[in-house]
């Protein structure tokens, strides 16, 4: 028996078409602008978002601060000692005398 020196095996010699890369690279960047326009937007209605709730944030502290000042306004006018202050100080009065004191029945 004779054996054959070279054993051949269909379609190993062939070279396998190159593909082209241009599609790739169309689809990578086509990919990379949608990305970048989408963060675009994104990040504007974020910001957008974020000014209008410091903005009201702010308004409620101007509320809160001014409500605190009135709750303490309140305090000090409803005192006896604020009252008679007021009437010494702004007012000019002063305490009366027992003999300045008139009672009538």
């Amino acid at each position: 028996m004779k054996r054959k020196p070279h054993i051949r095996i269909k379609g190993l010699g062939r070279q396998q078409p190159r593909h082209s890369l241009l599609p790739l690279v169309v689809a990578v960047v086509l990919a990379s602008l949608v990305f970048g326009f989408t963060s675009y937007v994104l990040n504007q209605a974020y910001d957008g978002t974020k000014e209008t709730f410091l903005q009201r944030l702010s308004e409620e502290q101007k509320a809160s601060v001014l409500n605190r000042h009135l709750k303490m306004e309140i305090l000090a006018v409803t005192r006896k000692s604020y009252m008679e202050f007021v009437a010494e100080e702004r007012l000019g009065l002063k305490k009366p005398k027992e003999e300045e004191v008139l009672v009538l029945r």
